[in-house]
């Protein structure tokens, strides 16, 4: 089964010119269809991954969007390991 892996390496609000904890809601795509919806809240400037199974064919284009009052990075890479199914590392 495919998986996706979702990459978010900064998450955060500003307020009074510090950096605080925000929200976000990422729609990860598998070619034009949407297979999930995911919402985010925290603080990170560093990388934090979430893995998404997905019953598509292997290859198709991955994308991500979100929305969020604050900033964000993302993004969403195809997988053949999966360290919650397997025992890999993380790439």
């Amino acid at each position: 089964m495919p998986r996706i892996r979702l990459t978010v390496t900064r998450l955060y609000a500003l307020n009074d010119e510090r950096m605080v904890a925000s929200k976000a809601t990422a729609k990860i795509y598998v070619g034009d269809e949407c297979i999930a919806t995911e919402a985010i809240s925290g603080l990170t400037e560093t990388p934090v991954f979430k893995y998404i199974h997905h019953d598509f064919p292997a290859g198709r284009p991955i994308r991500v969007e979100w929305d969020t009052p604050g900033f964000a990075d993302m993004t969403a890479v195809e997988e053949n390991d999966c360290p919650c199914c397997q025992d890999s590392a993380i790439i």
